[in-house]
């Protein structure tokens, strides 16, 4: 019984350099190391316990260092590796800016004279009364909303490219989310 014939594998150093010829020879190309590497890289994603859309997104970010810096790899052969580190560290940096994002949305606690044990149950009224406001809304909204206020603070270029939006759209989006978490608050809920 003779077995199939088997097509060699195209090293990837070749893959990577035909991603600078034109033509199909680059589409042929870009569409075999996605196939070759992608399942990787979103395994590592994901081994951060991260949801699908942010293992896609450092997927993406990985593919996306690869076109702005393919001509700056030592070894065009160690791609795979490479990518799957891109992926990890960018996983570490989302993974470290949760752990950073405020819980109750920067309510702060500020003495006002009352008994500690009223001005404690006041506050927890108005956390969960912020943090139930905040469920309600949209995950778009959401995200902005923790992206402003974590520390240290991002910069609108980062912002920006978190949620995928230009820059000048931030502060229309920010306004209209606030206005937004401020029509799912009680009445009672004062500044």
């Amino acid at each position: 019984m003779s077995q199939p014939e088997r097509t060699p594998e195209i090293a990837s150093g070749a893959l990577v350099a035909a991603l600078s010829e034109p033509g199909p020879a680059r589409q042929q190309a870009w569409s075999m190391l996605v196939a070759r590497y992608s399942h990787r890289m979103y395994a590592v994603a994901r081994s951060f316990h991260v949801d699908e859309g942010t293992a896609e997104d450092l997927v993406q970010t990985a593919w996306l260092r690869l076109l702005e810096r393919r001509d700056q790899l030592r070894d065009s052969d160690a791609v795979g590796a490479w990518l799957c580190t891109i992926v990890r560290n960018e996983a570490r940096r989302v993974v470290t800016r949760r752990r950073e994002i405020p819980s109750v949305l920067g309510l702060e606690n500020s003495p006002d004279g009352r008994d500690p044990v009223e001005s404690g149950l006041i506050r927890d009224e108005r956390s969960r009364a912020l943090r139930s406001a905040f469920v309600q809304l949209g995950e778009e909204c959401q995200r902005l909303l923790r992206l402003l206020l974590v520390e240290p603070a991002m910069s609108y270029d980062e912002i920006a490219a978190a949620v995928g939006r230009p820059r000048g759209s931030l502060g229309p989006t920010r306004r209209r989310c606030l206005d937004s978490l401020r029509t799912h608050l009680p009445p009672s809920f004062g500044p």
